[in-house]
């Protein structure tokens, strides 16, 4: 299904009252790095603390009263159901979330913060649909897909709007990638909006499989996600895919022993807090650093909805990061 550039002026009008347009901070440290000038997209700044409010409320709004009324169901590892069930409440729908037995346990409690009735089920991609759509078919209620929708996807480009809107001239626009939704959304604003930037998406070694078939040309489903990066373990979609294999530039990637250390280098240099999935474009980036030097760039920080209780110690940050 095809995502138009007026789906995604008319994303960027509806969800306006529900999303913040959040800043481009400059992270010296990294331009020093790099050679390069690096500005973050902070979207730990939006109600729910991260990106996916934008996709949510794009879908959410445009249900009926009716179906509203009869509920909205979900599947996600923490921060489309925090969204999900954030948009729920704002609109006077109940909110039904299927989240994996490793959810990080703070997104959980979130999610259950704004109102939603929570169900874990056994990871995997395959046992959240199967649970997801058996609650679906019960309750009578409404699917939100997480990524794999041409509403979810027009919704979270307008992250990359507003960052064509603040600047003109950015370079690359780097995108860390799960399920796809914001990377494929992003793409499709660059090609409209900002058509000389290319965009980038970033993903862990250990869940590669958008690396995969953006290579070959064709949608990768065996892979299994093993990553610190719990917002990045699911399976690209099928709607994102087919707009990233069209329309994005690269896909780097992140060894998996960089990215907490990136995480936390990023915390101690900025004062910034970032989940793990935000510092995986980091990482991949600092491996392809001779491609940055020169450029003007901005990574896009997709929430800071971190369980500092379940982390492990920093180590020797610098060491590990040479």
């Amino acid at each position: 299904m095809n995502v138009s550039k007026f789906d995604l002026e008319k994303a960027f009008s509806r969800t306006e009252p529900y999303r913040v347009v959040t800043p481009l901070v400059p992270v010296p440290f990294l331009n020093e790095r790099w050679n390069a000038e690096v500005w973050v997209k902070h979207e730990a700044f939006q109600p729910i603390g991260a990106f996916k409010i934008r996709g949510a409320s794009n879908f959410i709004t445009q249900l009926s009263r009716e179906e509203l009324d009869k509920g909205v169901v979900t599947h996600s590892s923490g921060n489309h159901a925090q969204a999900v069930a954030f948009m729920a409440k704002q609109l006077g729908s109940c909110a039904y979330i299927i989240m994996p037995e490793d959810s990080n346990p703070l997104k959980i409690k979130n999610a259950r913060k704004w109102g939603a009735e929570v169900q874990l089920c056994t990871p995997g991609i395959e046992s959240r649909l199967r649970t997801a759509e058996k609650v679906m078919h019960e309750k009578g209620a409404i699917m939100v897909p997480p990524f794999d929708h041409p509403w979810i996807v027009a919704g979270q480009a307008t992250a990359a709007m507003e960052t064509f809107m603040l600047r003109s001239d950015v370079d690359y626009l780097v995108i860390p990638l799960g399920g796809g939704g914001l990377l494929a959304g992003s793409a499709l604003a660059a090609k409209y909006f900002s058509p000389e930037t290319k965009v980038i998406g970033a993903e862990p070694d250990q869940a590669k499989d958008g690396y995969i078939g953006f290579k070959k040309g064709e949608r990768e489903r065996t892979v299994q996600a093993n990553t610190v990066a719990d917002g990045l373990r699911t399976t690209v979609g099928e709607v994102p895919f087919n707009i990233i294999k069209e329309e994005v530039a690269d896909i780097w990637l992140a060894q998996e022993e960089k990215i907490l250390p990136w995480m936390f280098k990023f915390w101690q240099e900025t004062h910034l807090i970032i989940e793990p999935s935000c510092a995986v474009p980091i990482a991949a980036m600092d491996t392809n650093r001779d491609q940055l030097k020169g450029k003007r760039i901005v990574v896009v920080i997709t929430g800071a909805n971190v369980d500092l209780g379940q982390l492990t110690s920093a180590g020797d940050v610098d060491a590990t990061l040479g």
